[in-house]
């Protein structure tokens, strides 16, 4: 099977690519917090939750303004 990438397909990648590491950075600050008290890892759980939620949504064309 031959796929020809949408034009889409490089902004959407680059823009998912970036979400990945925010989400990585997010949980690797909130589980060195929660080491240390679990109850201050919850701004980042938060952060996990919203920036999952967005991406679920798949709203592709919002994120970058197609």
């Amino acid at each position: 099977m031959d796929f020809t990438p949408t034009p889409i397909a490089a902004p959407l990648d680059d823009y998912l690519r970036e979400v990945v590491q925010t989400l990585h950075a997010a949980v690797n600050q909130g589980m060195r917090r929660a080491a240390d008290d679990p109850k201050a890892a919850n701004p980042q759980i938060a952060d996990c939750e919203d920036i999952l939620t967005v991406i679920m949504a798949g709203n592709a064309k919002e994120w970058l303004d197609f």
